[in-house]
């Protein structure tokens, strides 16, 4: 009996792949995200990450997969079916999960959104605050029951710092790293004042918002995920979990509820 499942997290910047054996985390590849790339452009891709894991494509039981990127959906989708022998679930805010929603239309609702509440809301079993550092920094809300409250979006750490960066002409691309003081002394450790640290307060301060506009619900846990998150993080007091591999769970999850 196949025991391998695939789960695909398409974002903007990066799409991540990953291969999950008896319930773990076997391997994980992060992509570069090319809306132009053909399934077979990332087939060929796959076809020798695979092969240096000595894994082959029949060998898969199903595919959990979300995507931001709607082109980018279908290629995957058109792989899946050309190339694979296993079911696809592409997740949507219509995917039987449970989660329940206050809105007429969950569809627009992000799908990295639906995987992490659902992620969350099973591997947590309380209320949770998930703050996902991707191309944008998301914060969602949702309930022990399964009740999606909704999400705060603003942009992505590295989003903003690229803006900045290519606007104004005397501030040059830095390395992110915390800073050792909040004033700097030069154009870098200012930078890295005004990016770190200020996100790192942003969040915090929305953490803190929700918190005392939800107070009803009293425990509240907070989860950060992300490529940037543990780097944030050392500089928040809200986060108390940096979880690295929410979303990729959360598609695994998916996987065996559809099993």
């Amino acid at each position: 009996m196949k025991k391998i499942n695939l789960v695909i997290d398409i974002g903007n910047t990066h799409i991540v792949v990953g291969i999950y054996t008896e319930g773990n985390l076997f391997h994980s590849w992060r992509l570069r995200t090319d809306k132009e790339s053909t399934e077979d452009e990332y087939f060929a891709i796959l076809r020798i990450l695979f092969s240096e894991e000595k894994i082959s494509f029949n060998d898969f039981n199903i595919c959990a997969l979300a995507s931001v990127v709607p082109a980018l959906t279908q290629v995957f989708a058109h792989l899946i079916v050309k190339y694979f022998d296993c079911k696809i679930e592409i997740i949507t805010g219509n995917s039987n999960l449970g989660l329940t929603f206050p809105m007429a239309n969950p569809n627009y609702i992000g799908a990295d959104l639906i995987v992490n509440a659902f992620a969350a809301w099973k591997k947590y079993k309380t209320n949770c605050l998930i703050c996902d550092f991707g191309t944008a920094t998301t914060i969602q809300l949702v309930g022990a029951d399964g009740y999606f409250y909704g999400v705060s979006i603003s942009p992505g750490v590295r989003t903003s710092a690229n803006s900045l960066f290519n606007i104004a002409s005397l501030l040059s691309n830095i390395g992110l790293q915390t800073p050792d003081k909040i004033l700097g002394t030069n154009t870098k450790s200012a930078l890295q004042s005004g990016i770190v640290l200020g996100n790192a307060f942003m969040v915090d301060g929305i953490i803190k918002k929700i918190r005392q506009d939800y107070k009803h619900l009293e425990d509240i846990k907070t989860i950060a995920t992300g490529g940037i998150a543990k780097l944030i993080c050392e500089s928040t007091k809200e986060i108390e979990i940096v979880d690295k591999t929410l979303t990729l769970d959360g598609l695994q999850l998916i996987c065996e509820r559809l099993k």
